[in-house]
């Protein structure tokens, strides 16, 4: 019985390091943005969403950088501006295309922003939030509390 549990775990560690020892996949990241916010991004004509949008692009081997597919930023007034980037392998970068300032509807594109500006503003005031509450219920105070068994107040 010992032997085959033994048998076992060798099997378990030799699977668990041959998985770490394979090379990762030869790709990069790229987040599109715009400037003012909310635009839609399409590539190849299919809308990816509105900016912020992430897309992964894969490499084939052999080759260190790609020129990405030209993406388009559609604002709710119908300005359009187009962008493209040589990536290079295993990159995570971030890319804002801006509004073309020629065109009009700058004002209606803003109102538009305006909105999704408020969100991530109370997202991120969430997170903050979020964050301070679990640095609070990781101090040394709070701790010396949890240990003890008295129940903790708001700030643990």
């Amino acid at each position: 019985m010992k032997k085959i549990v033994r048998v076992a775990m060798a099997a378990a560690v030799v699977a668990v390091f041959s998985g770490c020892a394979a090379p990762g996949a030869r790709t990069a990241m790229l987040t599109y943005d715009s400037m003012p916010v909310g635009a839609t991004i399409y590539e190849n004509g299919k809308a990816l969403g509105v900016a912020p949008v992430v897309r992964t692009y894969q490499y084939p081997d052999g080759v260190s950088s790609i020129a990405t597919p030209e993406v388009t930023a559609v604002w709710v007034s119908g300005a359009k501006n187009t962008y493209w980037t040589n990536l290079p392998v295993f990159a995570d970068l971030a890319a804002t295309i801006t509004r073309p300032a020629n065109v009009p509807g700058l004002e209606q594109d803003q109102a538009a922003a305006q909105p999704i500006m408020e969100a991530r503003a109370r997202e991120a005031e969430r997170l903050k939030e979020e964050n301070q509450r679990t640095m609070a219920r990781d101090s040394p105070r709070c701790r010396e509390q949890q240990k003890k068994g008295i129940v903790a107040g708001s700030d643990c």
